[in-house]
């Protein structure tokens, strides 16, 4: 059958299902209507003949309890849609779908009626429960949480025959639908050829390498190498010709019409041929061992080497290490010596500009006490000629008088010491004896700071 004959058998298919999934559908909304119907007559009369509840009022009772179990059951289904298990809506649901047929068990004389209404209770919410874990169930396969439907293997031709083959057929169509039964199957077969070859591969391998070195170092291979890949080049590679010469040559005419005479010297020609080889292959052998040898004597020089050389190696990165350090510190050393250059020439600047300030400090200092001398001198002036013009009379000393004369009696008294004799403020003792300093430094003969006096005492 051609790929499209195959399509369109499969959209048939898919089309019949539909149409099917449809009426199976109707059939059971009528199903559920009908069984409702009959479960609920036996509730209701059960509650009007057991419980004397007038039908008024046992028809919505009885319906809220065999709607119940349905209900709850309902939204236990969709919280497990939403990921939760909802064990507590499917336990009251199973207790409330219980009661119902209980009731209708217990409130019938008759048992067999009794029987037939619990019946239909139980039957309506079995029938809902399994339909919506198929409904769970399609909804798990379609995301991928639950396993596809695998194909229906033959019981005898499959399962008894070959079970362990079937049962990989089976894994496999799990993981891909699309293989179908036959080709799950094929599938199986060639994953299990390629794990005979595998294993057959890594045997050998492990065999070859564990002869050129150590076990350990088979083992490391074998593991490491892709097998899959190193059948893959075998198979591309196979030498059929001298596969079918050696057994052509085994199945040749003449050699299967020999005489036993010919065969027993063929087997003498056979066994000398077998002992020189088994010679050649002890010398191959030990030449094979003197190579490993070699070999192993090769690798400890070479490790030895490497050993060695890494050592200097790390000596050359402590050296270079210690070389940028000695060149980092000479570059700072450089640096902090530029650096106290700059400081010494700064300072030399500040000190010039220092001495300068000094000397002009000077010069204003003695321009002005000379400023002093002159208001000195012009003040005393003017005390003369006020005292000249004012009528002769008792007058009372100034403050300055007062504290010279207190300095010349006590030379070595202290500002505080004449304020208090005094009875005057410490900073004003201080500003005239400073300012008698002055004059006494301004005029050579020391008549300027005192020259009041004798002006006064002339007048």
């Amino acid at each position: 059958m051609s790929a499209l004959g195959v399509a369109d058998a499969r959209t048939r298919l898919d089309a019949d299902l539909a149409a099917s999934v449809r009426r199976t559908s109707l059939v059971r909304q009528v199903f559920y209507v009908v069984v409702l119907l009959v479960a609920l007559t036996g509730q209701v009369w059960g509650a009007h003949e057991a419980l004397a509840l007038p039908l008024l009022f046992a028809i919505p009772a009885v319906a809220a309890l065999e709607l119940g179990g349905i209900v709850v059951l309902s939204n236990a289904d969709t919280r497990r849609r939403l990921g939760e298990r909802a064990v507590v809506s499917r336990a009251l649901s199973a207790a409330i779908a219980v009661g119902a047929v209980s009731f209708n068990w217990l409130a019938h004389d008759d048992k067999l009626l009794a029987g037939f209404f619990a019946g239909m209770s139980a039957l309506g919410y079995l029938v809902w429960l399994m339909h919506t874990e198929n409904q769970r169930r399609d909804r798990l396969r379609a995301i991928g949480a639950l396993p596809p439907t695998t194909p229906a293997y033959e019981l005898a031709g499959h399962w008894l025959r070959h079970p362990l083959l079937t049962l990989r057929a089976k894994s496999l169509a799990k993981i891909s639908p699309e293989l179908g039964l036959y080709g799950s199957l094929d599938a199986a077969r060639a994953q299990q050829r390629q794990e005979q070859r595998t294993k057959a591969i890594a045997k050998v391998l492990h065999r070859k390498i564990r002869a050129a070195v150590d076990p350990t170092t088979a083992d490391i291979a074998t593991a490491t190498y892709d097998l899959d890949a190193i059948a893959d080049r075998l198979a591309a590679q196979p030498d059929y010709d001298g596969l079918t010469d050696l057994i052509a040559r085994d199945l040749h005419p003449a050699r299967l019409l020999h005489t036993d005479e010919d065969l027993v010297g063929q087997l003498e020609a056979a066994q000398a041929t077998a002992a020189a080889a088994v010679a050649d292959a002890k010398a191959a052998t030990a030449r094979a061992d003197d190579g490993a040898a070699q070999l192993r004597e090769e690798q400890d020089r070479r490790t030895q080497v490497e050993a060695e050389l890494q050592a200097v190696m790390e000596r050359a990165e402590a050296e270079a290490l210690r070389r940028a350090d000695a060149a980092d510190r000479a570059e700072t050393l450089a640096t902090l010596m530029q650096q106290q250059h700059e400081a010494r020439d700064a300072a030399e600047a500040e000190t010039a500009r220092l001495s300068e300030l000094v000397e002009q400090l000077q010069s204003d200092l003695t321009a002005a006490q000379a400023c002093y001398a002159t208001a000195e001198t012009a003040v005393a002036v003017a005390e003369a000629k006020t005292a000249v013009t004012k009528p002769a009379g008792k007058r009372q000393p100034s403050a300055a008088e007062r504290i010279a004369k207190a300095v010349a009696r006590s030379p070595k008294a202290t500002d505080a010491t004449i304020a208090a004799r005094l009875d005057l403020s410490e900073a004003t003792v201080k500003r005239h004896r400073r300012r008698q300093a002055v004059d006494s430094v301004s005029t050579p003969d020391g008549q300027q700071a005192t020259g009041s006096v004798p002006l006064l005492h002339a007048a």
